[in-house]
């Protein structure tokens, strides 16, 4: 069971890797299955640097990532591509909850049209993509992410 996390709770959070799901056209579906099963455990603004890293990664061309990663004077972890001849780098938003980080994955992959690609909870390797776009399942106080599925609203 996954925690949503407080201040002092960031050691803990993991998401995990769908690599039998929907790569989209900008993912290279060879290369999601040689990343990990999952990020983390570990603070939630490694994890999302991560699983973002990872994406562009296994981008056919990592500038199109780029181009869905908002440019800011953000505070985060950095995110780095080469393309165009170039080394490029991208701050991340500072993030201090897992909900962030499952909400900003969801909006990624949706424009990289891989929905389904990360969730907080372990695939079956017989579910594939099967999951729900709307599996959001949180117990009242927030203290616990069941399940949760990236997919569209």
């Amino acid at each position: 069971e996954v925690k949503s996390l407080g201040r002092d709770e960031g050691s803990r959070f993991c998401v995990y890797v769908n690599k039998h799901g929907n790569s989209g056209p900008h993912l290279d579906k060879k290369k999601i299955q040689q990343l990990p099963d999952h990020f983390g455990p570990g603070p939630v603004n490694v994890v999302l640097q991560q699983a973002v890293q990872a994406c562009v990664d296994c981008a056919y061309q990592s500038k199109i990532v780029f181009g869905f990663l908002r440019a800011g004077h953000h505070a985060g972890e950095i995110i780095t591509a080469s393309f165009d001849e170039e080394k490029h780098a991208i701050n991340l938003p500072s993030v201090n909850s897992a909900s962030f980080v499952l909400r900003f994955l969801e909006n990624l992959c949706h424009s990289l049209q891989c929905d389904n690609l990360f969730s907080s909870q372990p695939f079956s390797p017989y579910m594939g993509n099967a999951h729900s776009p709307i599996e959001h399942e949180r117990n009242k106080s927030g203290n616990n992410i069941h399940v949760i599925a990236i997919g569209t609203f």
